[in-house]
């Protein structure tokens, strides 16, 4: 599949979504105002005990910000597609990808495409511009060249554990629990992990990769001192992201090549 191709398909759905534009923005509203109740809670919190692990409101926004921003950007292309995809591969309709001429994975992705998260990105967008001014960093051009690049490569990392889920479906079909498990997860990095017991962090650094996607890149960022057992992941992060969705993709791929009809 080419990128011109990829992008007409994108462009057709984004058509067809807009057709019922009231149902679109109401729900775009109804997420703004549930993220925002979300922002509320946290800031009640610090309110309350001011800072948490030495990180105060307008940094703790920033991971929160910058969790929920890489992950609509990263989940508009493959939550729901993988999320779906075990119900396609138990009812045998994922057959109809299959006899389409161009990569199964890329017309998937591309085919449900989700315009719904553009809420996530605008409430989280607008917290993480008035945080990174709250904070008054001191930006120089590598700092933010490295900030705009930890986005992508944290939404990569999020799209990439999302598809290795899914890769799941071609062979254990039932996944909407790995889902929930995922979720819960990424509950973590709404905090700075510093303040988790060392098992917790080993999780969400080697394991499940969610550190790498807002709290050593902000560690960096806001030349903090990390007191996490992994020391090296502000640096790390840029690359934590594309590796882990080409492990994600090529699983996927070679999963796709076991999967022998409906039921798995």
């Amino acid at each position: 599949m080419t990128w011109s191709l990829f992008g007409k398909l994108v462009q057709l759905l984004m058509k067809q979504k807009m057709e019922y534009r009231a149902n679109f923005f109401l729900n775009a509203i109804a997420q703004i105002i549930n993220y925002g109740a979300s922002y509320l809670i946290l800031w009640l919190f610090l309110k309350r005990f001011e800072t948490i692990g030495g990180w105060s409101w307008p940094e703790v926004a920033l991971l929160y910000s910058m969790g929920l921003f890489t992950y609509a950007l990263g989940a508009a292309f493959s939550y729901v597609q993988m999320r779906e995809l075990e119900g396609h591969v138990r009812n045998g309709t994922f057959e109809i990808v299959l006899v389409k001429p161009v990569n199964p994975y890329f017309y998937l992705v591309s085919r449900g495409f989700n315009l719904a998260y553009i809420a996530h990105m605008i409430i989280s967008g607008s917290i993480l511009i008035w945080t990174l001014i709250q904070l008054n960093i001191e930006w120089t051009w590598i700092k933010l060249v490295y900030f705009i690049i930890i986005l992508f490569s944290g939404a990569m990392i999020q799209a990439g554990i999302m598809t290795i889920i899914g890769a799941c479906s071609f062979v254990w079909v039932r996944t909407a629990f790995m889902f929930d498990l995922f979720f819960r997860l990424k509950e973590f990095i709404s905090y700075p992990i510093s303040i988790y017991v060392v098992f917790i962090q080993v999780i969400i650094v080697f394991v499940v990769p969610l550190a790498f996607v807002n709290f050593f890149p902000s560690t960096l960022i806001l030349a903090k001192e990390s007191s996490s057992i992994f020391q090296f992941g502000s640096w790390l992060s840029p690359l934590v992201g594309p590796f882990c969705y080409w492990i994600g993709y090529k699983l996927w791929m070679y999963s796709l090549n076991k999967y022998q009809g409906a039921g798995g």
